[in-house]
């Protein structure tokens, strides 16, 4: 009873609450000697930290998580907890590391049939392709994993897939067709409650009025996307819907609002090693005349966030 209401709290994104039960739960499966709930537990329990940017409690849950699956046998518990690994890699800039667990994790569920598991994956893969300019390979992964998943029926994955397929139409400057995917995105995420989707597609719908010049919509869709992000404690997508903030009050030429976003962002990025939004403050302070880090480290200073 405790696993499923944790279970049910996990989707409904109340997240504080089922990483209490699921902190309750674990030692009764340690006691029944339950291996498998045992891993399960590790798992949700480091998709919940990951999600709080807590990256290296994250990771330790998996590696707790991943000799269980391999001792069983489990397949696909060791496919699952591999992929989710490669998240954490990803998150800190570790793109190969982070590409060989996904890469063992394609394997895997490839070999066992998981199509749920392999279309997740496929996303993931795409990701890391994304990260590094490699848009064609990206797009490759995209498509397949979008076959699978509407195949299977699977909406949270589809409105993933949509969201991604965008992210890579808007990087090639095709505003058009990823504003159709996410229209697309949102409109499942919201009808499925995927609250930290939704956080994700408003926060991408936002990019393509930014591109095109319109920031008042744009600031609209960042205000609804932070609310959110903010209210489930994705601290990761709270952290770069504020970067985003502040680039449409500095082109708006508020320029207060627009470093304080930047520098809460910062604290934010800082405090969870998040890479890819340190590296984007980085190249951003040069752009205002500062040295990388260090500029928004002694800014931060001087106005009281550390």
């Amino acid at each position: 009873m405790t696993g499923a209401l944790a279970n049910h709290l996990y989707e409904q994104c109340r997240y504080d609450e089922a990483k209490g039960l699921y902190e309750a739960l674990l030692p009764i499966r340690q006691a029944l000697g339950d291996r498998k709930g045992e891993s399960f537990v590790y798992n949700q329990i480091a998709l919940i930290q990951d999600l709080r940017g807590d990256y290296a409690t994250a990771l330790a849950y998996y590696e707790q998580a991943l000799p269980i699956n391999r001792e069983l046998g489990d397949k696909k518990g060791e496919g699952t907890t591999l992929n989710n690994s490669s998240q954490i890699y990803d998150a800190q800039g570790d793109y190969v590391t982070a590409l060989r667990y996904l890469e063992q994790s394609l394997h895997i569920q490839q070999a066992i049939g998981d199509k749920f598991g392999e279309g997740t994956t496929l996303n993931n893969l795409a990701t890391t392709a994304h990260a590094q300019g490699d848009y064609v390979t990206a797009l490759r992964y995209l498509e397949q994993a979008l076959q699978i998943l509407q195949a299977i029926g699977d909406k949270s994955g589809e409105g993933t897939t949509l969201n991604n397929l965008a992210t890579t139409a808007h990087a090639q400057g095709d505003y058009g067709t990823a504003l159709r995917y996410l229209e697309q995105a949102l409109q499942i995420r919201q009808a499925i409650g995927d609250k930290s989707g939704e956080g994700t597609t408003l926060n991408n719908i936002s990019q393509i009025y930014a591109a095109q010049g319109d920031y008042v919509t744009a600031l609209r869709y960042l205000e609804q996307s932070l609310h959110i992000r903010q209210a489930i404690g994705d601290r990761a997508g709270e952290c770069t819907t504020l970067f985003n903030i502040g680039h449409i009050h500095w082109q708006n030429d508020e320029q207060q609002h627009a470093l304080t976003a930047w520098l809460t962002a910062y604290r934010i990025a800082k405090q969870i090693g998040l890479a890819q939004v340190l590296q984007a403050l980085e190249d951003l302070a040069k752009g205002l005349g500062g040295e990388g880090l260090d500029y928004w480290e002694e800014l931060s200073q001087q106005v009281g966030l550390e």
